[in-house]
């Protein structure tokens, strides 16, 4: 918690806030070694090479959120720095299209490749927005219930960012940041008839979009009725139903998953908390709900907290993304939701992804500073 009268002076960073994070980043961890224990063997000969890289990604996350959250975030509220942010970010994007600096993979084009480094461009992205939303906002909130001059213009960026990753293509991403990006519109004032014309607006184009494409039409089928074909487009759900019945309450215990063992595809990456309820059970999947429930309510207590608009903004956006993104992710992997390929914050395999989220939990972290909590 903090102390101090001034509302200007530094204060400490928010206590609950930071260890929450801290513990989400240690179990996070935890799972990353059980689930990808068979895996690395499998692909690499080791069963330590994908926790050795994990390792290193984290230590890249640690010091780039102890950074961020030593620095006041008000110097981030610059037009030369959003706009240099996003020219990064676009420009990340249309690389990835660009033989010898993107990667493909699994028949996508999500990657940059530099000398022996590889990120997913659309999580530099995310970043890029939320800095781009804060600001915009902190500027133009009154604006907001104005379509054309407060909505469109934020929404041409989002959408040209969107249409980018959607092409690599990457749906789920791309839905997600459109989903973000009119929650935070929303909650800084945007109408509900404007609400409800993006909402009728867009529905046939996703709908459009699931039918054109087989992979697609695959996921939303295998989603409605997975036992229809349990070794074909259901067997990935089914997978996972079975993994967190194996768990039952107590779990089978840290490191005995059977689901992992191959049956379950990407056990370490967007079905880890399948690997987790199989292990740690309904107890292990109370523990992660309560601790991503505190993340997202200290998160908004922050926001609350804040005494400046970007501040506030920027801390909307950052715990608005991460907690979609978890919201999406467990409920895919309890059968909720159709197959997105969206990671789960803190706990699934990626570089990209761990860094982003850590660096996003700077963000917070550097707000709470100067928050009267």
């Amino acid at each position: 918690m903090r102390t101090g009268d001034s509302v200007n002076s530094e204060m400490e960073f928010d206590f609950i806030f930071l260890m929450t994070t801290l513990a989400l980043l240690v179990m996070g961890t935890i799972m990353i070694f059980s689930a990808s224990y068979f895996v690395s063997k499998e692909l690499f000969g080791s069963s330590i090479h994908l926790m050795i890289k994990h390792l290193v990604h984290l230590l890249l996350g640690a010091i780039l959120m102890a950074g961020i959250m030593k620095t006041d975030y008000r110097r981030f509220n610059s037009r030369t720095f959003i706009l240099l942010l996003l020219i990064s970010g676009i420009g990340a994007l249309i690389g990835c299209f660009i033989p010898g600096i993107g990667l493909t993979g699994g028949h996508a084009n999500r990657w940059i490749h530099i000398s022996s480094f590889n990120f997913q461009a659309s999580e530099a992205v995310k970043v890029a927005l939320i800095f781009y939303l804060a600001s915009y906002l902190a500027k133009k909130a009154k604006r907001v219930e104005d379509f054309s001059y407060g909505i469109l213009p934020a929404l041409m960026i989002i959408g040209l960012c969107s249409l980018l990753i959607f092409i690599e293509p990457d749906f789920g991403t791309a839905a997600t940041i459109i989903v973000w990006a009119i929650a935070v519109l929303f909650i800084a004032g945007m109408r509900w008839k404007h609400l409800l014309f993006l909402f009728l607006a867009g529905l046939p184009l996703v709908v459009l979009m699931m039918i054109l494409e087989p992979y697609r039409r695959a996921r939303l089928l295998a989603f409605m009725n997975p036992w229809e074909d349990m070794q074909g487009i259901g067997y990935q759900i089914i997978q996972s139903m079975v993994a967190f019945a194996n768990g039952g309450i107590i779990g089978s215990g840290l490191g005995e998953s059977t689901q992992k063992l191959f049956f379950l595809p990407a056990p370490h990456t967007d079905f880890i908390l399948s690997v987790l309820g199989e292990e740690l059970g309904f107890i292990g999947l109370v523990v992660v709900l309560a601790l991503f429930g505190t993340w997202i309510w200290r998160g908004l207590s922050i926001a609350k907290a804040t005494n400046d608009s970007f501040g506030f903004y920027l801390v909307i956006a950052s715990v608005c993304l991460i907690g979609l993104q978890a919201i999406i992710n467990m409920g895919v992997s309890m059968s909720l939701f159709p197959t997105t390929g969206i990671a789960l914050p803190f706990f699934s395999y990626g570089g990209s992804t761990l860094v982003t989220t850590m660096l996003i939990s700077g963000i917070i972290l550097s707000v709470s500073r100067r928050a009267r909590l």
